[in-house]
């Protein structure tokens, strides 16, 4: 019974395919030929033109001023001298000449090398998680760029909190203004900086 099923419809799709062949035949070949006959008709090409810009805008010219025909008068200088009362308070600025003690030890801490670039140390994970706070002090070269070179660890308190590994990973990164004699850049060795490591408040 399978056996007659599947030859029936083996015939019926041999049957459904050449019939679907010729009607596919007669379809093409009953197209229009006259298509193919006719003379191709050729598009014209455009003729650009080249135009030449015009400036709308006007332009004004600037007069010149004329010079003055007498200079001003020269401001005498004179010497002005102010009566200072006994109690007043000196507001000048204080002179840097002692040692900056941090810690246990003291530095000397010279204000033309301020950092003009300070990066950010990475807080130690051990003392962040236990609340502690310290410090490094770390010594650096300045360079004749103004970068650092050979960063050496001078303090770290409290000892053993990570405080002076960190620091001395952010020193690599210091950015200084170089010292600069007669147009020369040169290295100033010997310069302190302190890391702070504290928590947010």
């Amino acid at each position: 019974m399978a056996v007659i099923r599947v030859g029936i419809s083996a015939a019926l799709g041999v049957l459904v395919t050449f019939a679907l062949i010729i009607l596919m035949y007669k379809l093409i070949d009953s197209g229009s030929k006259e298509l193919d006959e006719k003379e191709s008709i050729k598009i014209p090409d455009f003729l650009h033109v080249d135009r030449q810009l015009t400036e709308n805008a006007n332009k004004t010219e600037v007069e010149k001023p004329e010079d003055p025909e007498t200079p001003p008068p020269d401001i005498p200088e004179e010497n002005v001298e102010f009566e200072v009362p006994d109690n007043a308070v000196n507001m000048a600025a204080p002179v840097a000449g002692g040692n900056l003690s941090i810690g246990n030890s003291g530095f000397a801490r010279d204000s033309d090398y301020i950092p003009v670039y300070v990066p950010q140390p990475q807080y130690p994970r051990r003392a962040q998680t236990r609340g502690k706070e310290g410090y490094a002090v770390v010594e650096v070269t300045i360079t004749t760029t103004g970068g650092v070179r050979d960063p050496v660890m001078v303090e770290e308190w409290p000892e053993g909190w990570g405080f002076g590994r960190a620091a001395m990973k952010a020193a690599n990164k210091l950015k200084y203004n170089p010292r600069v004699v007669d147009g020369v850049g040169q290295e100033v060795p010997n310069v302190l900086y302190k890391f702070s490591f504290q928590m947010a408040k």
